[in-house]
């Protein structure tokens, strides 16, 4: 891949709001990824995942956060482009939302909502009351020797107070200071937290 050539995730496969609405609340594998190549062509790399989200590339391997499933699929990149499963994180008790790897050692860091349905009112209806009560969790996942399965790690546990549901988190290194950065969906800050 390249700058110009890259991956990326297609999470609805109706646009009229009634069918969406159906396969979204339904956990339909309506989802895919494409790869769109140097001349600008798109292809369908993989279908049939439940509301596909965040995605992450690290080495051969490309990684998708699954909303529906709520999980984190792992994928090896064919030469053809396409994407083979070779496995699946679960998150029982959260919804994986962005995905961030780590280029210096492969670890992944995965914003996820604690309360769906706490989340889903914030989005359609942004108030202090909602976001207090919709949660955040960062977990950093380390896979094991290169096998498709991690060892998961509980970062930043979050109810609401700190932020309103956080939406991505990114390692930042500079001179001695290692740090993570927290983006938030309905805010106007960044968090900030020593590693």
């Amino acid at each position: 891949m390249s700058q110009r050539a890259f991956y990326a995730t297609n999470d609805i496969k109706f646009d009229h709001h009634i069918m969406r609405t159906l396969s979204t609340n339904m956990r339909l594998a309506h989802g895919s990824v494409v790869y769109r190549n140097e001349t600008g062509s798109f292809s369908v790399a993989i279908a049939g995942i439940r509301y596909p989200n965040g995605i992450a590339r690290y080495k051969t391997q490309i990684y998708v956060a699954s909303c529906s499933d709520p999980s984190v699929h792992i994928y090896r990149a064919n030469a053809d482009n396409s994407l083979e499963l070779q496995g699946r994180t679960v998150f029982p008790d959260s919804i994986p939302d962005n995905l961030f790897v780590d280029p210096q050692n492969g670890q992944i860091y995965a914003t996820t909502f604690l309360k769906s349905r706490e989340t889903h009112k914030l989005f359609h209806n942004p108030s202090l009351e909602t976001s207090r009560i919709a949660g955040t969790r960062i977990l950093r996942l380390t896979q094991r020797n290169d096998a498709p399965r991690f060892d998961i790690e509980s970062l930043l546990v979050d109810s609401g107070e700190l932020m309103p549901t956080a939406t991505i988190a990114a390692v930042q290194r500079r001179n001695q200071i290692q740090r993570m950065l927290v983006g938030c969906v309905m805010c106007n800050f960044v968090v900030t937290c020593k590693l």
